[in-house]
């Protein structure tokens, strides 16, 4: 069935394209452009599909960097990397890590921009550094009020930024009483709540300068199976997605939150695609009636929710078509590069729209350059 959906969204983003190209060119020639526009405007077609994407080394030994990361990296194939606790799992040990990649030389003008190094650290079961905060759960963390959620984040941010973390996976913004709710992942149950909490950790997570992501929109507080290892589908109302599930988001975005994570669930009230794969979700709901200007993300395209797609790539290139800034893999490097390659050719071939790519891409480099000032690792 991904099949028809892939392909259902790729046909509908070819039509976006072709009415949107020419009034894209317009609106570019009105405005001067930026430093970041004109970096963008300098990279290869390899480079400008590289920055989209964000990959693991989950097979390396504690510390290493493989090859082939390195020889992305230094090729502009890859603009970030997720860490894991089989990486590294404390503060300093992830610092020496975060260091040596980016010290790695990056071509042209990407050296003036750090790399993106994130990782999930919520607290309870979902913690990547040993020592580093919050060690409760959300769950916990909610019922200890929002003072304690705004202290909790400050803490973790100042901890991850002086790893060297520069974008930190979290917070959880879904509200309901699902899989993530017996997980222990969410501040509460209901939305408002949930809102007044996310609120408090951005704020919070902001004092220290790292980058915040908003998580799972439109929300998967009600799914009842995990994306992670099966296809899920959230079976509530329009109504009750906009008046419930996506407040939270909603105080989020007025928060600042600097990326949001799209979900891999399906919403039929949205669309038949999964949320991260869709234009109406992507486009129409989040940045449109929601009014997000930043950073849009996946959760790990290599998922059980995609189970039945052909290859990574035919993923990458449905959830880029929707208008997903970053492509998050989280389990192996091979589909990260995959991805990056059919990417690159579709770019060539002008299977892939030039400007909004370029548009993507200024978003995660101007959020780049931000983290080169606000996130800076104590020497």
């Amino acid at each position: 069935m991904l099949f028809g959906v892939v392909g259902f969204v790729l046909f509908v983003i070819v039509l976006r394209a072709v009415a949107c190209g020419g009034d894209d060119e317009k609106a570019a020639k009105k405005a001067p452009e930026t430093a970041t526009q004109r970096l963008t405007r300098s990279l290869s077609s390899t480079q400008l599909v590289g920055q989209t994407i964000v990959s693991p080394f989950r097979n390396a030994g504690p510390g290493e960097i493989p090859p082939a990361i390195r020889s992305a990296i230094r090729a502009g194939r890859i603009g970030g990397v997720i860490l894991f606790s089989e990486n590294a799992s404390t503060v300093a040990d992830v610092r020496r890590l975060t260091d040596r990649l980016q010290r790695i030389t990056r071509p042209g003008a990407l050296n003036g921009v750090p790399l993106l190094v994130m990782t999930d650290q919520e607290g309870g079961q979902v913690r990547r550094i040993t020592d580093a905060p919050p060690r409760t759960s959300a769950r916990a963390q909610g019922a200890a009020g929002v003072g304690v959620i705004q202290q909790q984040a400050r803490a973790s941010a100042t901890a991850l930024c002086r790893a060297g973390v520069n974008v930190t996976l979290g917070p959880v913004v879904d509200s309901g009483t699902g899989v993530l709710a017996t997980q222990e992942r969410l501040f509460a149950a209901d939305a408002p709540t949930v809102a007044r909490s996310s609120r408090a950790f951005i704020n919070g997570a902001h004092e220290s300068g790292i980058a915040v992501t908003a998580k799972h929109f439109p929300g998967l507080g009600r799914a009842q199976a995990d994306t992670d290892e099966t296809r899920v589908r959230v079976d509530a109302s329009l109504d009750v997605l906009r008046s419930q599930d996506e407040v939270p988001f909603r105080t989020a975005i007025g928060a600042g939150t600097d990326l949001v994570m799209l979900s891999s669930a399906i919403y039929p009230a949205l669309s038949p695609a999964p949320a991260v794969l869709s234009p109406p979700v992507v486009q129409n709901e989040l940045r449109g009636r929601l009014g997000f200007k930043g950073v849009t993300i996946s959760d790990d395209l290599e998922a059980g929710a995609f189970a039945g797609a052909s290859s990574p790539a035919q993923v990458a290139r449905a959830a880029s078509q929707a208008g997903v800034d970053l492509l998050l893999y989280g389990t192996t490097t091979d589909a990260a590069l995959a991805a990056s390659r059919a990417l690159t050719a579709d770019l060539r071939d002008g299977r892939l729209q030039l400007n909004a790519l370029r548009t993507s891409v200024v978003r995660s480099l101007d959020l780049r350059a931000r983290l080169a000032r606000s996130c800076r690792p104590a020497g």
